[in-house]
């Protein structure tokens, strides 16, 4: 039946041999046996969704090397084929099960791929901030732009996991990064490239705190210097990181 034909193609797709020998008996011979036509297929396959991984994780690949990743790409395909039919969406996961640094290195190249993609916004300036009286700046809630993520680590793997990379664009730290851990932001930009900078954990706190809803006040709270509050805003409001400004009192 169709669908066993499609079953079983599917699964010799994704490495199954069980499911390859199943469908030999549904191919008709040609010119190439079709054990061996099969086999060009799923290697095919393989190939193609070996080089989506590829782009999507390069900081991954460079580290690990071109052999090493296809072998762990092979086994992610394995483990977790495509689902939604759209090659931007896969990959979600890859790498969590590799050792060292290599879990760090995926997630952040992760979420460059999802900043890359996702929904645009219209991002607000400092003068944003003009519009509210001086006694309502502490209840404003700041919103991120989609694009935008953050991500904890080690300050030496997230402090230059972008280098090497051309599609991504680094901004300087706006506060001393003194490590061992540190927060990468990483977000699209409105000139439609993704940036990436490096925070202080604090400071990765202040910005998931306005990216969870928190008003101004109370993400600052998470601040050890409140002298850092004025760079981080800079930081934010000139490169395109809010959405929307708005005063937590009005409905």
């Amino acid at each position: 039946m169709l669908i066993d034909l499609q079953r079983a193609m599917l699964g010799a797709c994704y490495g199954d041999a069980e499911a390859f020998g199943r469908a030999l008996p549904f191919l008709r011979p040609a010119a190439v046996p079709v054990d061996k036509a099969l086999f060009i297929h799923t290697a095919t396959v393989t190939a193609a969704l070996t080089g989506v991984l590829a782009q999507a994780y390069p900081s991954v690949e460079r580290t690990m090397g071109a052999d090493a990743f296809a072998e762990a790409a092979k086994r992610h395909l394995r483990t977790h084929p495509p689902g939604p039919a759209m090659l931007s969406v896969y990959g979600g996961g890859f790498g969590a099960d590799l050792t060292g640094d290599l879990p760090v290195l995926a997630a952040a190249d992760w979420a460059a791929h999802l900043a890359y993609f996702a929904a645009d916004a219209d991002p607000v300036g400092p003068a944003a901030l003009g519009a509210f009286a001086p006694d309502a700046l502490t209840r404003l809630r700041l919103s991120l732009v989609p694009s935008s993520a953050l991500l904890a680590g080690p300050l030496p793997v997230l402090g230059p996991w972008w280098e090497g990379r051309a599609d991504i664009k680094g901004v300087a730290a706006p506060l001393p990064l003194a490590g061992p851990d540190a927060v990468a932001l990483i977000w699209r930009g409105p000139d439609l490239l993704v940036a990436a900078t490096v925070l202080p954990p604090d400071a990765g706190g202040f910005v998931q705190a306005l990216s969870d809803g928190a008003d101004l006040l109370t993400a600052a709270g998470h601040l050890r210097d409140a002298a850092a509050l004025s760079p981080l805003l800079a930081l934010l409001l000139g490169h395109g990181l809010i959405a929307a400004v708005t005063d937590g009192e009005q409905p």
